[in-house]
Formats: structure tokens, C-alpha cells, sequence
């Protein structure tokens, strides 16, 4: 995947100012020594590329935002003059509860006294955070005041989350005579109000920083091209194949939407959103790890499993035409000490499709054989090391030995791998391509591309395109945009 040129680099101390007035919901750090002084820098540019750009905010998004809102944040001051980004990135990722120090996203991004911090450095960072949350950051367009509202209102007022935004640290009003010029610089906004047409920032540069209101205009003006990295929240958690559910012969696909809780029906091939249909109307946001297993029940048609959140309790559903069924437990507890949940087809010889997960307190991979309405006694697959894989999904046989594969990536490194199914057990694995880190909801569906071979769907998680990648009988072709708008 391509990855913005984005550099940020950061002024000299300036005369210390007031904060804003009492009222305002964030909490200060405790008083620290100042950054040793040092001229301005003026090389910092936002260079957004096609691959990193978020989706626009629909109108109807947008008008679902209240007027006015501001986040609970606890401010913090970068500590050296070159850590605005990783300091303003600290503080947007504690909007989702994730909490992690400027200095150790300052060495995960590569950021140094020379060079600052780049935005194919800092992004994949950030994204490596929030993506397992269900949520992206992305490049885009503020650079007109009803940009900028638009866009920081969705963030903060329907996602709750704080988004993170390149400025020219000069142009800031509370910077005024501030010498230099294109002096990039991070910041953040954490509350707004569009009838006033005002947005707050916490600036991370103690000198002049802190906590500031500032016009939606006048910030417009200040900002970089394509310089806020606006969240995005994915509407396609735990995709999954489940089978034929219309009924036409063609596979189809089920996935979560967060924010409603609906479980929805996307018909193949076509996956749009227009053709979708509720199969669930809510609660499904109380589930995770949902995925097809084929038919445990019997009856022809493939089922779902999911966990349920609050318990860790396994639950089978039933597949039915453009419904499922009353739910079965088949698992008592435990389940979310589990992740990754995919369905393999037979890898146990007793007819039936098996689940795969990863534990996760020690990064075993354990297969439970598929039973009638049930799961029988797990085996261990995998001694150790899971945790550094993701996105598993069982597919057919790809490495040509007559038995169904397993594919992941590995986290560390964003590298797809194929693992060859053996009896109760998986062979030496073998390196399916690279780039991978970006892409979500893998999932092995049918045939979407028409050559009468099951394929592989992923969406891009920055934009919310969906790929499809054509089977190939010893892996899968380069990948076609099929679908967009998967990020809400």
C-alpha cells in the first residue's frame, strides 16, 4: 500500500499564554520545563494520496451530529519540540479508550529531531490502533469553514472521538507574530459549536498551547491541505459469508452495522448497500466474532456463529431464506478469551466444516470440529505465535494437496500467508503477498467474479472501498474495486 509524504515538523518556544476560561472539559498536565529552544522549521506539508484519503461526511451524517459538543480530554503538552504529532496522536487515540505515550508513538513512527514525523510513518501507527476498534483514520478536505464543521462535528459529536489535524503553526492566532512561514504542526479538536461556528483545539506546544477556541473559518484557513485526519467508523464488523440466504443460487454475505446494531443481508454478487436486507433488527453490536460455518443444523443451508459480548457464550444461528433462525448455544463461556473465529471447510475427515480461533492469553490456534447443532472436543493446531497473526479465513484448497488452507497476515508486517490444511493439523506456510496491514473484513465468499471460483473480499480501511481478489487455483489475482462507502 502507498502512504503519504506527510512531514511535520515544529517552531521554537514563544511566550507562554493563558489557557482558555474555566469551563472547558479537559484536564492540564502538571507543570514541566520547556523545550529547549530552536528556530522554526518550515517543511511540514500534507501530501494526501487516493490510497489515504477518508470518505466525504454525508449530508446525512452530518446532520445527525448535535450543535454543539465537546469531549472529556485529558491535555497534553508535547515534551520535546518535535513530538506534536505523536503527543496530538496520544490524545486523539484516549477518545477510544486506548492509551499510549507520545514518546512510545514517537519510536513506533520513526519520529526524530531532524526530521519530525512523516504521514506514512504516522498513520499506519495510528490505524494500527483504532482498526481492530472498528474505526480509521483518513485524509481530508477542510479547507472551507463548512468542511471543516462538517467534518469535526461527525467526529466528535456522532463518533465521539477526536480527530487529529495538520496546521501552519504560525497563521494560529494565539501564534500572532510568530516569525517563519509553513511551519507544520498537530494539534487537535475536541469540541465545537456550529451555530456559533467555533471549534476547540488542544494544542500539544505548551509555549502558547493548551486549550483554544478558534472559528471554524479561521481554522479552515490554518490547516494544511487535506489536513485533518478525520475517524471514520467501519459499518461492516465481522463480515461474513453465510452461504446461499436468497435463495438464487449465489452466495451471499452478512456484517454488523455499529452504530444501529442491525444484522444485515448484502445479496451477491453485487454486495451493495441498496440491495441489502435486515436479517437482525438489533442487539447485533452485543455479538462478535460472527462467522458462517456452513450447515451444523442439518437442514441445507449454512448457519452463523457469533460470541456473545457480555458472557463469552458461543451461539449457533440457523441460516434460513433471508432470515436465521432461533439461536442454539453451543458454547458455554470462555469464548471471549477467543478471537479470530473463521470456519474451515472439513479439516478434521468427519464431513463436517470446522471453526478455527486464537487463544489469546497465549497464542495457541485450536480447531473445534463441526458437529450435529454442536462443536466436539477442541485440537491444538498451533503451538504458540498466533497472537501476531490476524484476519484468518479458512479457504479451499489453494496449495493443491486436496485439503482445505488456511490464510492470515501477519500483523507485524502487514504479509498474507497460506497455511495447508493436513489431517487435524496445519503444514509449512507459504508467503501469498504483502500489503495486507490495511485491509479488513477479509472474507472467502463465492463466486463474485463470474469464472465459477470462489473469491476473496477485503475492504480498504482508510477509504471504505471493497476489493474482491479472484480465486486462482494456487492463490488470488490483483485485486478489482467492487463496492464503496463501508466506513460510516
Amino acid at each position: 500500500m502507498k502512504t503519504s509524504g506527510r512531514r511535520l515538523r515544529f517552531a521554537a518556544p514563544l511566550a507562554s499564554l493563558a489557557l482558555a476560561a474555566a469551563g472547558v472539559a479537559v484536564t492540564a498536565p502538571a507543570a514541566e520545563a520547556a523545550p529547549a529552544p530552536r528556530p522554526p522549521q518550515g517543511d511540514a506539508v500534507v501530501k494526501a494520496t487516493k490510497t489515504l484519503m477518508a470518505p466525504k461526511v454525508s449530508a446525512a451524517a452530518a446532520a445527525a451530529a448535535p450543535t454543539a459538543a465537546k469531549l472529556s480530554l485529558k491535555g497534553q503538552y508535547q515534551n520535546t519540540n518535535y513530538k506534536c504529532v505523536p503527543t496530538s496522536a496520544s490524545m486523539s487515540l484516549s477518545t477510544f479508550g486506548v492509551s499510549v505515550s507520545q514518546d512510545t508513538l514517537a519510536t513506533q513512527m520513526g519520529t526524530t529531531a531532524a526530521k519530525g514525523t512523516t504521514g506514512n510513518q504516522s498513520l499506519p501507527v495510528m490505524n494500527g490502533y483504532v482498526d481492530p476498534l472498528g474505526y480509521s483514520y483518513g485524509f481530508t478536505d477542510v479547507s472551507t469553514a463548512s468542511k471543516m464543521m462538517a467534518n469535526v462535528s461527525y467526529d466528535i459529536g456522532v463518533l465521539k472521538r477526536a480527530p487529529v489535524l495538520g496546521v501552519w503553526m504560525e497563521k494560529l492566532p494565539w501564534n500572532a507574530g510568530m516569525s517563519g512561514s509553513k511551519v507544520g504542526h498537530a494539534i487537535i479538536a475536541y469540541g465545537y459549536d456550529s451555530k456559533a461556528g467555533t471549534i476547540t483545539v488542544w494544542d500539544p506546544w505548551k509555549p502558547t498551547g493548551g486549550s483554544h477556541t478558534i472559528s471554524a473559518a479561521k481554522l479552515a484557513a490554518d490547516a494544511q491541505s487535506y489536513g485533518l485526519d478525520k475517524v471514520t467508523a467501519h459499518t461492516d464488523a465481522d463480515l461474513s459469508a453465510v452461504g446461499d440466504m436468497t435463495g438464487d443460487g449465489k452466495a451471499d454475505l452478512a456484517g454488523v452495522d455499529r452504530a444501529t446494531g442491525k444484522l444485515w443481508l448484502y445479496p451477491g454478487p453485487a454486495l451493495t448497500a441498496s440491495a441489502r436486507k435486515v436479517i437482525g433488527t438489533g442487539g447485533w453490536n452485543g455479538m462478535t466474532e460472527l462467522t458462517g460455518i456452513g450447515d451444523l443444523t442439518g437442514d441445507g443451508k449454512a448457519d452463523l456463529v457469533a460470541v456473545q459480548k457480555s458472557d463469552g457464550t458461543l451461539w449457533l444461528y440457523p441460516g434460513g431464506t433471508n432470515a436465521l433462525g432461533t439461536r442454539i448455544k453451543i458454547g458455554t463461556g470462555g469464548w471471549n478469551g477467543m478471537k479470530d473465529l473463521t470456519s474451515i471447510p472439513d479439516l478434521t475427515g468427519d464431513g463436517k466444516p470446522d471453526l478455527i480461533a486464537t487463544k489469546t492469553s497465549d497464542g495457541t490456534l485450536w480447531v473445534y470440529p463441526g458437529k450435529s447443532k454442536a462443536l466436539g472436543s477442541r485440537i491444538k493446531i498451533g503451538n504458540s505465535g498466533w497472537n501476531g497473526m490476524t484476519k484468518l479465513v479458512g479457504v479451499n484448497d489453494i496449495t493443491g494437496d486436496g485439503k482445505a488452507d488456511l490464510i492470515a497476515v501477519r500483523i507485524s508486517e502487514g504479509t498474507l500467508w497460506v497455511y495447508p490444511g493436513k489431517s487435524k493439523a496445519l503444514g509449512t506456510r507459504t508467503k501469498l503477498g504483502s500489503g495486507w496491514g490495511g485491509i479488513r473484513s477479509l472474507t472467502y465468499t463465492g463466486d463474485v467474479t463470474g469464472d465459477g471460483k470462489a473469491d476473496l473480499i477485503g475492504v480498504q480501511s482508510n477509504t471504505g472501498v471493497m476489493y474482491v481478489y479472484a480465486g486462482r487455483a494456487t492463490g488470488f489475482a490483483a485485486r478489482v474495486q467492487l463496492t464503496s462507502g463501508w466506513n460510516g
